[in-house]
C-alpha cells in the first residue's frame, strides 16, 4: 500500500511543481487590467490531509487492505503447503535413499524437480495476479478519494488540498489549522455508509 501512496505523494508533488509554475509564469506575462483582479494571495487556499490517518480510519481504505492481506495471506498459505510438500518429499528420500532401488530413485528425483518447478511457477503466477489485483484496489481507493476531493475542494474553496504521510512526507512545514483531515475521512466514510446502503 505504501508503494501506492508514495507514487500518489510524487505524482501530487509534480502536479503541484507544474502549476506553480504556469501560475507564477503566466502572471509574469499578462498585462495588468484595468480592473483590479480577483485572485489575490489572500483568496488563495491550501488544505492538507494525513493519508496514513485516512487509511486507518476510512472504512473503504480498511476494507482494502484487510481485503488485500487476506489475500497475500492465501496467496502465502498456498506456496507454504507445496514447499512442505517438497520438504516432505526430501526427508522420505533422504530416510529410504539407501534402501530405494535405481529406478525409485530416479521416480523420486523426477517428483522432486516437478515440486522444485511447480513451486516456483506457482510463486510466479500468484505473485502477478497478487500485484495486478493490488494495483487494480489501490488505483480504485485514489480514485473515490480524488472523486470526493474534487467536490469538496469545490465547495470549502480549496485551490490545493495534498496528502501527506510519516513514509514520503515532502512538506517539511504545515500548519495544524490546514489539516482537513478528521473532516475529509467523516466526510469519506459517509459517502462510503450511503453508496453502500443505496446498493443494499
Amino acid at each position: 500500500m505504501n508503494k501506492a501512496l508514495l507514487i500518489l505523494n510524487i505524482v501530487l508533488l509534480l502536479a503541484l511543481a507544474y502549476l506553480y509554475y504556469a501560475f507564477f509564469n503566466s502572471s509574469k506575462t499578462v498585462q495588468p487590467a484595468a480592473a483590479p483582479q480577483q485572485t489575490s494571495k489572500a483568496s488563495f487556499r491550501i488544505a492538507y490531509f494525513d493519508l496514513d490517518t485516512l487509511e486507518k480510519y476510512y472504512t473503504y481504505a480498511k476494507e482494502t487492505r484487510d481485503y488485500l492481506n487476506s489475500k497475500n495471506d492465501a496467496m502465502e498459505a498456498k506456496l507454504n503447503k507445496i514447499r512442505s510438500d517438497y520438504t516432505a518429499k526430501v526427508n522420505d528420500y533422504n530416510k529410504r535413499g539407501a534402501t530405494l532401488s535405481q529406478t525409485e530413485q530416479s521416480q523420486m528425483q523426477e517428483d522432486l524437480t516437478r515440486l522444485d518447478s511447480y513451486y516456483s511457477q506457482q510463486q510466479q503466477s500468484l505473485g502477478q495476479d497478487f500485484q495486478g489485483e493490488y494495483m487494480q484496489k489501490m488505483l480504485a481507493l485514489k480514485n473515490k478519494i480524488q472523486t470526493f476531493l474534487k467536490t469538496y475542494s469545490v465547495e470549502k474553496g480549496y485551490e490545493y488540498i495534498f496528502a501527506t504521510s510519516s513514509d514520503d512526507n515532502v512538506i517539511y512545514y504545515k500548519d495544524s489549522v490546514r489539516n482537513i483531515t478528521t473532516e475529509v475521512v467523516d466526510k469519506l466514510n459517509e459517502e462510503y455508509k450511503n453508496a453502500n446502503a443505496k446498493s443494499k
